[in-house]
């Protein structure tokens, strides 16, 4: 559970690419972040819950007030991970896309639980940092 910061070390294109501007037609930016698509299942549903028009096959190009939003709902996940978390507070929050998914996210909860919150945390301060300078951060989907 994490999140590439080098393009070179994709194999095939089953990444979600999060790009720190307005889609300019080039997928793949050196200075993107990549999640594999499972991964990006853990906060992905935070965003289509915040940003209406978000489509996990298409380039998303996301406001910086929305973003602003997404953060604090990502923040309050966050904290929550931190008080008595139970499989079905997940389930609220993320997205298992594959049949295995939840079973394996079980298999180590507490560890899985604390991956997830160092993820979120990660996440979160990225794209404040890329908020200095930007007024859009897209996700580009599959």
């Amino acid at each position: 559970m994490k999140i590439i910061r080098n393009s070179e070390e994709l194999e095939g294109t089953g990444y979600i690419e999060v790009l720190p501007r307005k889609y300019l037609g080039q997928c793949w930016n050196e200075n993107s972040i990549y999640f594999d698509e499972e991964v990006f299942g853990y906060i992905e549903k935070t965003i289509e819950n915040i940003f209406s028009g978000y489509d996990h096959y298409a380039f998303n190009e996301i406001h910086r007030k929305t973003w602003e939003v997404i953060l604090e709902d990502l923040r309050t996940f966050a904290n929550l991970l931190d008080e008595k978390v139970t499989i079905e507070l997940i389930n609220e929050h993320v997205y298992f896309f594959f049949g295995n998914s939840k079973d394996e996210f079980q298999q180590d909860f507490l560890n899985s639980v604390q991956k997830l919150r160092e993820l979120i945390i990660e996440f979160v301060v990225w794209i404040k940092e890329q908020l200095t300078t930007q007024d859009y951060v897209s996700v580009l989907g599959i």
